[in-house]
């Protein structure tokens, strides 16, 4: 009994050890399978493998050879995980990454170029200053128009006594300008229609000017210009060819066209210009609203100038010009009985200054003789002071400086001409971002060599004010007094108004 009782006792622990390893492979396996479908439930970045210890190398997995791979790098658990582009799950201790943005991504290629020029060229926009309007693009140009109405009162006094008058201004003005990658055209225009109220036309005074320029890049050492333009105003009743009495005085129409060539030779700078111009005066009207006819005065003008210029330094370039002229009137002799068509001849000589965008400009001294073709008109010579100054003392503010002498002709009479000394000035600055406030100023100095007349001297002042409302519309007001003492005249204007940009 005994034996038999041992006996049964074995089987039965041999049935419990065998049990016992079942379920110790049993457990074993289960626990496998619930880990590895743990790391499979992670999401992973497009091209990546999964990794032995679960995270995702940076190797791209294509095919079984791919998968081996991943298989070999799993024992390196020490490399670092690339940073993941979004969450790759929600399992506590596990670090979290924000989605990044496509917007933020570079693109490959450009999505809207730059379209080639007629010309093989790049056309890229023009730059758009703040509070400058962006213009009306007109394929490879650029058209920036403004119109403006303005409200306005002057008072004149004069030998005649005193006169006022209250009108309105209705100007217009633009630009055009192109963006080719070589060449270049810009024209610009202004014009001016003043309407008295009450119907009255006297004392109006309507002007036009527009110019043309075309720059030709003939190469990198040559360059050539083409212009053309036309002007219109009304003569000023303080011009020395007004007429005495007149109601409303002439209008000149002036027509000018003309070409140059300039090419640097090394240290040497040569210049080579010729201007054409045509002059037409519109009839006077008298007191008694009769016509008065000015067609003796209708010209045609020629003039041929050369300038040679040294480089001492890219800002200083001392020149000598040499210029010869010819004016032929359309009447051999005018109404007073003269021949007063004339040869001119002038030198010069002088220096351009370029100092970068904080100074520019020439000054220059010379000589210049008109010669009539009636002998009985003395010739006159007279000592030239010519030149123009762009000076930027900071940013926003502006100064301007012109100078320039003119020999010009009488209408009549006995007198041959005179000599006109003009000196311009004008002064910007911005108050503020959208307000700026002018300066302008003008001296002109006659004298009258061949004629007993006095010498005039006639001084012009102005200010004004733009304030940019927004982009498109501004506000404007000036005030100016010109004053002429041989002539005990003065004028005063007031004016204020709108300007529409675009």
């Amino acid at each position: 009994m005994n034996v038999k009782g041992a006996a049964t006792r074995l089987q039965t622990s041999r049935k419990a050890a065998t049990l016992l390893l079942a379920c110790t492979l049993l457990c074993s396996t289960t626990t496998s399978l619930f880990a590895q479908t743990t790391v499979t439930a992670t999401p992973l970045l497009p091209g990546t493998a999964p990794a032995g210890d679960g995270t995702t190398s940076a190797t791209p997995a294509t095919g079984v050879g791919a998968a081996a791979d991943a298989e070999q790098a799993a024992p390196a658990a020490a490399a670092p995980a690339p940073q993941q582009l979004w969450r790759p799950s929600n399992n506590p201790g596990d670090p979290i990454y924000e989605q990044q943005d496509d917007a933020g991504q570079p693109y490959a290629e450009a999505e809207n170029p730059y379209e080639p020029t007629v010309d093989g060229g790049e056309n890229p926009r023009i730059a758009t200053e703040p509070g400058q309007t962006p213009g009306i693009r007109l394929g490879t140009f650029l058209l920036r128009p403004a119109i403006s109405q303005t409200i306005n009162t002057e008072k004149q006094t004069n030998t005649g006594g005193p006169s006022r008058r209250n009108y309105l201004t209705t100007g217009i003005r633009g630009t055009l300008t192109s963006d080719w990658s070589r060449h270049a055209l810009t024209v610009t225009g202004d014009g001016a229609w003043e309407r008295n109220f009450g119907g009255d036309k006297d004392g109006e005074e309507p002007r036009a000017r527009i110019e043309a320029d075309l720059r030709l890049d003939l190469g990198e050492e040559t360059k050539a210009n083409l212009k053309a333009g036309y002007e219109f105003s009304r003569e000023d009743t303080t011009d020395p060819n007004a007429l005495t009495g007149a109601a409303v005085q002439g209008g000149e129409h002036r027509f000018t066209t003309g070409a140059s060539i300039e090419r640097d030779f090394g240290k040497l700078r040569g210049l080579a210009a010729l201007d054409l111009s045509r002059t037409v005066y519109t009839d006077a009207k008298g007191l008694d609203g009769r016509p008065i006819s000015l067609s003796d005065r209708d010209q045609n003008g020629a003039n041929l100038r050369g300038r040679i210029g040294y480089e001492l330094s890219p800002a200083l370039i001392p020149f000598l010009e040499l210029n010869a002229g010819k004016t032929k009137y359309d009447s051999r002799l005018d109404n007073s009985g003269y021949a007063r068509s004339s040869n001119s001849y002038g030198a010069k000589i002088g220096t351009e200054v370029d100092l970068g965008e904080k100074t520019r400009g020439e000054a220059a001294i010379g000589y210049l003789r008109k010669q009539y073709d009636d002998d009985r008109l003395a010739s006159i010579g007279a000592l030239t002071l010519d030149g123009e100054l762009n000076w930027s003392p900071q940013r926003g503010t502006n100064v301007n400086l012109g100078l320039r002498t003119t020999i010009e002709d009488f209408a009549g009479g006995p007198q041959g001409g005179w000599i006109s000394y003009r000196l311009d000035a004008g002064l910007t600055h911005e108050l503020r971002n959208n307000l700026v406030a002018r300066l302008t100023g003008q001296i002109v100095h006659r004298t009258f060599p061949s004629s007993d007349i006095e010498n005039a001297v006639e001084y012009t002042a102005g200010a004004g004010l733009t304030w940019g409302l927004n982009r498109y519309l501004d506000l404007t007001a000036d005030v100016s007094y010109q004053w002429t003492p041989v002539y005990d005249s003065d004028e005063f204007r007031v004016g204020a108004g709108l300007v529409l940009k675009r």
